[in-house]
């Protein structure tokens, strides 16, 4: 029912190798001589509507396949994959489809397999989508199949895409929980634990391939797989919880541990304006000091560490933060918390704020997004703080606004938030081919015809 799974992953560097348009049957031919030359048994190999297999859940595509193939120098293996997350990647995000969405367990199963991962400390972080600052994406979808699969990453890439098959209804949460947990760990990299004899977890099993060319040990990981020892086991039982055990955190921590983390008093926030939503992390020494403006908010120029005690992530004898980069923002309000005073500014074109932070977390304010650069991306939802709403900035339509209409009086307008402000949902729609002005809650709205980005606004 599963497919790949383990604490057994292949590592190295991707190798960026064109392709155009081979015919699929021609495509199909050289993915399946390069997993045989990479050390594959032919018995492991399987082709289904038209696409190949390996481990009965993982997708092979032609550039994964390559990289197999791109073995160091004086490698003493018949092959070392490169089938891994590069250290560009900083944040997976995972995106349900809406069909994905129906299913309760599915729905909430993905919610528990990220904190399973996030709660490693690994040197990326999963978020669910749809979100922004995300430097990979893959999309949750559902499959009337009988089992679920995805395919190995590519080009330092985890794959775009997990097929979850909808007869998990039929199991509890922790199966699902289980089964998704383990459909990641094929996408960043890992293989069954058991993949040299799946019969360790499955009622029946073989050799997916040679520990010498097939796989690669992670360090610090047990050579033995035994029932039930990992989320990575080809197959889960009616016991699996959906956790990972300690020899699958100890695999993870040693394949995709934070690498030696930078002081933060080493980092510059402002050369990573306008990349909202990127997340960092750095460490901060005991009795640091600097200058801090805002609340929640910081200016990028604030002294990350001053920030963090002000925020409550740490204390003033140090530790690690995580940073997020947000907008400018039009004002910033000084406070005084745990022992830490922070001053007020005027505007300034780049902020950040912690995560993790004992305090509640403002958003961004709203008119510090340009949401027609989200055109195309519907569905997506951005969410932002009106401070105050101006009653008689311009917004065109009704329910459904141009997207260049101001958002915190249409949120007026639509009645989710007074003029004295609030925070709104900002849902991207697509363009209409005309817009209905009205008269609601003390805002008058236009009308218009044609446009070619849309919003909504919720709580």
């Amino acid at each position: 029912m599963f497919k790949q799974a383990a604490v057994l992953a292949m590592t190295g560097v991707a190798l960026l190798v064109g392709c155009g348009g081979m015919e699929p049957r021609m495509e199909n031919e050289e993915i399946i001589s390069n997993l045989i030359e990479a050390g594959y048994p032919a018995k492991d190999i399987q082709v289904i509507n038209e696409a190949v297999f390996v481990g009965g859940d993982t997708r092979v595509t032609l550039q994964a396949s390559r990289e197999m193939l791109q073995a160091p120098p004086g490698s003493a293996e018949h092959y070392r994959t490169t089938n891994v997350v590069g250290p560009s990647v900083t944040k997976i995000c995972l995106n349900p489809s809406d069909s994905f969405n129906e299913h309760p367990k599915l729905k909430l199963g993905l919610n528990m397999a990220i904190e399973n991962y996030n709660a490693l400390g690994l040197r990326f972080t999963f978020e669910r989508g749809p979100t922004t600052g995300c430097s990979a994406n893959i999309d949750m979808v559902t499959t009337t199949e009988d089992h679920s699969w995805t395919f190995f990453p590519a080009l330092g890439l985890p794959h775009g895409t997990i097929y979850m098959t909808v007869l998990l209804a039929n199991y509890e949460l922790d199966i699902n929980e289980h089964t998704i947990t383990h459909e990641i760990g094929h996408a960043i990299g890992l293989r069954h634990t058991d993949y040299y004899n799946s019969a360790i977890s499955c009622p029946s099993g073989y050799n997916e391939g040679d520990m010498g060319v097939g796989a690669i040990l992670i360090p610090g990981s047990p050579e033995a797989a035994v029932w039930d020892g990992s989320v990575m086991n080809a197959c889960p039982n009616f016991g699996s919880t959906g956790e990972f055990t300690q020899a699958d955190e100890a695999a993870l921590k040693a394949l995709y541990g934070p690498s030696e983390l930078p002081n933060c008093s080493n980092v510059d926030l402002t050369v990573f304006r306008g990349q909202t939503g990127a997340q960092g992390r750095c460490t901060c020494s005991p009795g640091a000091s600097g200058t801090v403006w805002g609340t929640n908010l910081y200016t990028d120029d604030s002294n990350i560490c001053t920030a963090a005690v002000h925020a409550g992530v740490i204390s003033t004898s140090g530790g690690t933060v995580v940073v997020e980069i947000q907008p400018g923002q039009s004002t910033y309000v000084g406070t005084t918390r745990n022992g830490v005073t922070t001053n007020s500014y005027g505007a300034w074109a780049g902020s950040f704020r912690l995560i993790g932070a004992q305090v509640p977390q403002t958003p961004p304010i709203c008119s510090s997004f340009n949401f027609l650069s989200y055109r195309g991306q519907n569905g997506t939802q951005i969410r932002c703080n009106c401070p105050t709403a101006s009653l008689g900035a311009a917004i065109w339509g009704t329910d459904l606004y141009t997207d260049d209409s101001d958002v915190c009086t249409a949120s007026v307008h639509a009645g989710v938030i007074a003029s004295s402000g609030g925070q709104v949902t900002v849902t991207i729609q697509p363009a209409q081919g005309g817009y209905a002005g009205t008269t609601r809650n003390g805002v008058t709205s236009y009308s218009y015809g044609y446009w070619a980005g849309s919003i909504s606004l919720s709580p």
